[in-house]
């Protein structure tokens, strides 16, 4: 027995304009990729205090931290 697949064809004309919403692609930042290994410990408080400062990653956090320590020590 063959099965009939129920595929709808979709033409540009069908296309609801007024549920279309706009989509602005995220850049990524020109930067070097960088790779240090953390103890468990540490990241798991990284991603608790992330959380709580606006659930943030860590890993932004992380450069939040290290912008800021670099300003303080470029003074």
């Amino acid at each position: 027995m063959k099965v009939k697949s129920r595929k709808k064809e979709y033409r540009a004309s069908d296309w609801d304009e007024s549920k279309s919403v706009g989509v602005v692609p995220e850049s990524r930042p020109v930067g070097i990729s960088t790779s240090i290994r953390l103890p468990k410990g540490m990241i798991t408080k990284l991603k608790r205090i992330a959380h709580r400062k606006g659930d943030i990653g860590y890993q932004t956090l992380l450069k939040m931290w290290i912008a800021e320590r670099l300003e303080e020590e470029s003074a």
